[in-house]
């Protein structure tokens, strides 16, 4: 089991904006491989304003590398990550990659 957690900084004071969006972003990836693949997202309660993350659960690196290399060639992946472009602070996106013990 590898688990990515992809964590991303709000640039936006419109929360419900930014809410939808991430139902949106999550749902679609979600729905991608239902099968094989859990999507889940999270943000701080407290801490740092904005510090959204997903958890992206796959059975092995394999799975997970294919599902991340197939949603960029979907038309309705990019339409997402465009229309919520402008809610993040751009740069600020990071990626970190747990293997299971």
């Amino acid at each position: 089991m590898v688990r990515m957690v992809r964590k991303a900084q709000v640039d936006s004071s419109d929360v419900a904006r930014v809410r939808a969006w991430i139902e949106r972003y999550t749902g679609y990836m979600a729905a991608a491989d239902p099968e094989q693949v859990t999507v889940t997202s999270w943000m701080e309660a407290y801490g740092s304003y904005g510090q959204v993350y997903w958890m992206i659960d796959a059975p092995s690196l394999a799975v997970l590398d294919e599902f991340l290399e197939r949603l960029p060639a979907e038309e309705g992946y990019r339409e997402i990550l465009k229309a919520g472009s402008e809610l993040f602070v751009s740069g600020q996106t990071s990626d970190l990659l747990l293997k299971e013990v």
